[in-house]
């Protein structure tokens, strides 16, 4: 299964970034193609709402069901859908040094299917993540 890893300095502390990502609610502050999440009572599963454009395709809304995990005492955030593509992804925290105002975030995507332009997408919800935390701070 491929995995696309990116990471970021963000000029927040490791707390800050993960209260704000780890709420699912967030999720379309700072995924691009994700417009609705509504958390089920209870456990860890979510509906979404997203955009997508399939190659030689119209831009589609589809709905769906998956799962978002995240761990208060290891500062780990995952989540995923069932399927053919098995996706799910992760988000680590680290100490960025220097002080305790910066942190490391770290994006990886797992996908059993190909996905062109992944990278460029990680890559934008990094530097959304940093916009948005900073506006916050």
């Amino acid at each position: 299964m491929p995995s696309y890893t990116r990471s970021t300095t963000l000029d927040v502390d490791e707390d800050t970034a993960y209260a704000y990502l780890s709420d699912p609610e967030n999720l379309p502050e700072y995924f691009p193609r994700i417009t609705k999440v509504n958390p089920k009572s209870g456990g860890d599963e979510v509906e979404t709402t997203a955009v997508i454009e399939p190659p030689g395709e119209e831009k589609q809304t589809v709905e769906g069901t998956a799962w978002f995990r995240a761990d208060d005492d290891a500062h780990k955030v995952e989540w995923g859908s069932e399927g053919s593509s098995h996706y799910h992804g992760e988000l680590d925290f680290d100490p960025a040094g220097g002080g305790d105002a910066r942190s490391t975030v770290k994006l990886t995507i797992h996908s059993d299917s190909g996905h062109p332009g992944i990278e460029e997408s990680i890559d934008e919800t990094l530097q959304t993540i940093a916009q948005k935390l900073q506006q916050k701070n």
